[in-house]
């Protein structure tokens, strides 16, 4: 009796494990498939369409797309330079201007400065609304007849005839500002959240000590949310060759304002009707691989800058 019983307990166990484990795999499966499917080989096929030309109906392996963009790259009046151009301008806008300032708003918002409430709902008002209501109510204020245009003229300037998303000299700047006022939102709430787990004895101390604001900022607060701050900026450095505004929602790259991502979702949309996978995927993987060279030596300083601080 007492060997028949343990038979059936260990099938019984036997029974559950396998159970577990098939369990398991079913669990694992979708997840493993859609990464092999829509990671692994979705990137292993770009990389091989940049190396694919079209002749004759043929596909033949070559380096055609990449000559073709070091052609364009030679060439003054080509849209790369100015979708490169353009790409960098956004880049710099969130790496020195955006992520700075966000810490800095987040800083005050932390100390509640007088009216911070209402700052605070400036700020954060872009990351709860819609990118298409916002990119309409931008619209119409800037519209030729718009209240921000009206307050141009009040000061005595000058508004282009047809606005300034329809003007090549002003229309990347109208959407570089528009990045500028929705740019800080998701930075200053990760960065307040940060602060708010600060240590309040830390803080009591520094003003006890007579801590000044800039230095209380700069050697205390910065130090203890580091690793906030590092992720923030590389996150920055990462959209180096794809920092971009809403493009699309405001000029579709018309008047000078194509960068580089736009000019590739342009490329797979189709140019007046013609698709380019292959020259598409040449050149995200060009500025990809010049890209992360750069991407990995700046992150490698920035995670060495700043001693982290435990709390």
């Amino acid at each position: 009796m007492t060997v028949e019983r343990r038979k059936r307990d260990f099938k019984t166990q036997l029974k559950t494990k396998w159970a577990d484990w098939g369990f398991i795999a079913v669990m694992l499966a979708v997840p493993l498939l859609n990464l092999l499917i829509f990671y692994f080989g979705v990137n292993i096929n770009s990389v091989l369409l940049a190396f694919k030309e079209n002749i004759g109906g043929e596909t033949v392996f070559s380096l055609y797309n990449f000559q073709r963009l070091f052609k364009e790259f030679a060439s003054s009046a080509s849209v790369v330079n100015e979708a490169l151009k353009n790409t960098l301008i956004f880049f710099f806008l969130s790496f020195i201007i955006i992520t700075p300032l966000s810490l800095i708003f987040a800083y005050f918002l932390y100390k509640k400065i007088y009216g911070y409430k209402i700052f605070r709902f400036v700020f954060f008002l872009p990351s709860i609304i819609s990118a298409t209501v916002l990119t309409t109510l931008y619209k119409q204020l800037i519209l030729p007849d718009g209240v921000i245009s009206q307050l141009v003229r009040l000061v005595g300037g000058e508004v282009p005839l047809l606005g300034y998303l329809a003007t090549e000299d002003t229309a990347l700047w109208a959407i570089v500002v528009y990045t500028l006022w929705t740019g800080f939102g998701v930075n200053i709430i990760l960065f307040s959240g940060a602060m708010s787990k600060l240590p309040e004895e830390v803080m009591e101390y520094a003003k006890i000590d007579g801590v000044g604001t800039w230095r209380e900022l700069v050697q205390i607060i910065i130090p203890m949310i580091w690793p906030t701050v590092s992720t923030m900026l590389t996150f920055a450095i990462v959209g180096l060759f794809t920092a971009s505004g809403p493009i699309l929602l405001f000029t579709k790259g018309q008047y000078g304002t194509y960068t580089i991502s736009f000019w590739i979702f342009d490329l797979v949309q189709g140019v007046n009707g013609v698709t380019n996978f292959e020259y598409a995927s040449a050149v995200g993987l060009f500025f990809t691989l010049v890209g992360v060279p750069i991407v990995m030596t700046v992150r490698h300083f920035i995670n060495k800058l700043v001693e982290i601080v435990e709390y």
